[in-house]
């Protein structure tokens, strides 16, 4: 079995292009017995293939006494093996509570930034060799993954499974060994891995899928389940690589960068839901969102594109959402960053310098506002005519420079019209009783945080045109047909 699970190693290795000739490897060992297995063979493939091996092994802080004594053996193995061995240490559980996520984020998180930081460090050595980062993923965790995904409501995408190498980088040697082979190995060589007793309590989904259901699967079902759901993620695979062939082909319907893209809807009409839904997932991925996306989330998009109207959304995990707009559905994605956090029912913020005289142009709104100043001796009779424009006393208003044409802010203000005192503008959308959604839409003309007019709804007392005004600035807001 020993020999036969080399071969299988180096099949793999061979067949899905895993590693070049005078490769470094930068490889993953926790101490349990897939890490050590993998460290073992690919230090037994190390003449054959010219490779330089890295271990790099990651305390999390988890377990305590357990957790260093993993560390000591990993330490001692990679010696004994002659293999170097980068050892990081990590709070896993303060970074989690720090970062607000879960302990499992946040020890992914910083594997494989520890994984990246050997990366670099031998690139800039060894600008030459490839370097390719190597996990111990086996058949049982492909198996495991798939049912998960069913489990929580995967599309045919989602059948692939885990990728044999992802990025030309990351690389799964041991993909299509089972879990026994694992053991009967580390047991024939004498390799005596670490094991991590949590793994064997059925609290987490995973560990009941490996507990529990796959060992009724196997007793009740198919003995051979682990192999069918490997036959099934490379059917899926294959399906996956022809679609996502076809994605290429209409990519340029996406428009736009970093935090927002614009798909146009007239072209996205044309596509097949199988096609634009993989262009939604795909854009969403290019952004950012790799992670828990599920077909239902896909479903919802595809549905809001083809039936949705202008000011529709959609939510995706991460703080990632789907709105439609004027130009066609945009893809974007709430800043967390400093400052303060955008309320998701809003459109996206926008803030234009007003000048007199001049048509501003509002492409978020797909919008203008036209702003010119009206003599008292010429207008006699100075008003607005509809809710879409304004006249204000411009005698009452001092520099003007700063007014401003945006998206509400936290702290904005308002001296409704006909009132007396200031009200806050979230107070001010509560009395108007206007739905949340669409509070975040609503165009507002500005001095700094004052509202001089809340476009559509209300002007501000205090700058309402009378009968000793001189001047006064008349705006128009025209939506575009």
């Amino acid at each position: 079995m020993v020999i036969k699970l080399i071969d299988k190693v180096r099949e793999t290795i061979i067949s899905n292009s895993l590693i070049e000739q005078g490769d470094h490897i930068v490889l993953g060992v926790s101490g349990g017995p897939d890490s050590v297995c993998l460290l073992s063979v690919l230090r037994d493939l190390t003449d054959e293939w010219g490779l330089t091996l890295h271990g790099v092994h990651i305390n999390h802080c988890l377990r305590g006494k357990d957790a260093d004594e993993d560390q000591i053996y990993t330490e001692e193995l990679c010696k004994k093996l002659s293999v170097p061995c980068h050892v990081f240490r990590y709070d896993v559980n303060l970074l989690a509570s720090r970062l607000k996520i879960t302990t499992e984020e946040a020890g992914r998180k910083v594997r494989y930034e520890s994984f990246e930081k050997i990366k670099k460090s031998i690139e800039s050595q060894n600008p030459i060799p490839g370097v390719k980062i190597a996990i111990a993923h086996n058949l049982n965790d492909q198996a495991e993954t798939i049912l998960m995904r069913i489990i929580r409501g995967t599309g045919t995408d989602g059948l692939s499974g885990i990728e044999y190498i992802r990025q030309g980088v990351f690389i799964r040697p041991l993909l299509n060994v089972s879990r026994r082979e694992i053991e009967e190995y580390c047991k024939v060589y004498n390799l005596h891995p670490r094991i991590d007793r949590s793994n064997l309590e059925p609290v987490y989904t995973r560990n009941r899928l490996r507990l529990e259901l796959i060992p009724l699967l196997q007793a009740e079902y198919n003995e051979n389940i682990l192999s069918v759901l490997d036959r099934l993620s490379r059917i899926a695979c294959e399906d996956k690589e022809y679609l996502y062939l076809q994605v290429d082909k209409v990519r340029d319907i996406v428009s736009g960068e970093g935090e927002s893209r614009i798909i146009s809807r007239k072209d996205y009409l044309k596509l097949h839901p199988a096609i634009g839904k993989r262009l939604i997932g795909m854009t969403l991925k290019e952004m950012g969102l790799v992670q828990d996306m599920t077909a239902v989330h896909l479903e919802g998009a595809d549905s809001l594109m083809r039936k949705g109207k202008t000011g529709g959304r959609i939510d995706f995990p991460g703080g990632y959402g789907l709105r439609l707009v004027y130009e066609g559905g945009e893809l974007y994605r709430l800043c967390h960053g400093a400052g303060n956090i955008p309320d998701p029912m809003d459109a996206r913020p926008f803030c234009y310098p007003i000048r007199i005289n001049k048509t501003i142009r509002i492409p978020e709104l797909n919008a203008l506002l036209k702003v010119r100043i009206l003599q008292a001796d010429q207008n006699p009779i100075l008003f607005a005519d509809s809710p879409f424009s304004a006249c204000l006393d411009l005698g009452r208003m001092g520099i003007i420079n700063n007014m401003t044409v945006r998206t509400r802010m936290p702290g904005d203000y308002i001296v409704p019209f006909g009132m007396k005192g200031t009200k806050k503008l979230q107070d001010f959308f509560v009395d108007e009783k206007i739905k949340k959604e669409e509070r975040g839409r609503i165009p507002l003309v500005c001095l700094g945080q004052e509202v001089l007019w809340v476009v559509g709804r209300r002007i501000n007392e205090n700058y309402k045109v009378t009968e000793k005004t001189k001047e006064a600035i008349y705006i128009e807001f025209e939506p575009s047909a």
